[in-house]
């Protein structure tokens, strides 16, 4: 299916004001949702990580109606198959993302101080229902106009304990991720800290991120 008629296709579904933000993500505005953001896949192991994806968030949206609520990761709209294409619905989140910001040059020290509470909270979140996110990096970090940072990108998301060698694909960033066999929490803030070394100088890296980083290197 081409770009023409995967659009057409998003249109039946009521899908208008289509913007394309990536080569598999378009933005766009529904009647019942308002604006949405549209992943799309069609090779196996894309489909592969987006239903994971849909599965997580799914089971984990509060499908809250409050305009005004402050998601800490998008919320499951829908999920629909056709011409082999696997679409997954989200609430949309605004802002721009770590890399983003960092390949534009802006400053993302303040940034990152003040939404380092929140995205730590979230991971906190993500832990505590039993998972690990599995690809933490600057791409899957937005950080909003107003400072809080939200993670998406729950492809990777796996139940804490998993044993690598057992998962059918593995999608784990090399540059932050421990190389190790079973997934574990300590991936996460392994990954965060890889992060937070890279857009902070030393003397600003949180003590508890620099010992992390020191034993598990």
């Amino acid at each position: 299916m081409n770009d023409e008629q995967l659009q057409k296709v998003l249109q039946r579904h009521g899908y208008t004001e289509l913007t394309r933000l990536s080569s598999r993500v378009f933005r766009a505005q529904h009647p019942s949702w308002g604006l949405v953001t549209i992943k799309y896949a069609q090779q196996l192991k894309h489909r592969h990580f987006l239903k994971q994806e849909a599965e997580f968030l799914y089971s984990n949206t509060t499908f809250n109606t409050d305009s005004n609520k402050q998601d800490t990761w998008p919320q499951y709209c829908d999920y629909f198959s056709s011409h082999n294409n696997d679409c997954l619905v989200l609430s949309y989140i605004d802002g721009q993302t770590l890399l983003e910001i960092q390949t534009n040059s802006q400053a993302t020290q303040p940034l990152l101080y003040h939404g380092l509470n929140a995205l730590e909270k979230v991971i906190n979140q993500i832990h505590t229902l039993g998972f690990v996110h599995g690809d933490i990096k600057p791409s899957n970090v937005i950080c909003g106009s107003q400072g809080q940072a939200q993670l998406i990108d729950f492809g990777s998301v796996t139940k804490i304990g998993t044993e690598r060698s057992v998962l059918r694909f593995d999608s784990c960033t090399p540059r932050y991720s421990r190389h190790q066999s079973v997934t574990n929490k300590l991936d996460d803030w392994f990954a965060l800290a890889v992060i937070l070394e890279e857009l902070l100088d030393d003397i600003a890296l949180p003590s508890r991120y620099q010992i992390l980083l020191k034993q598990h290197r």
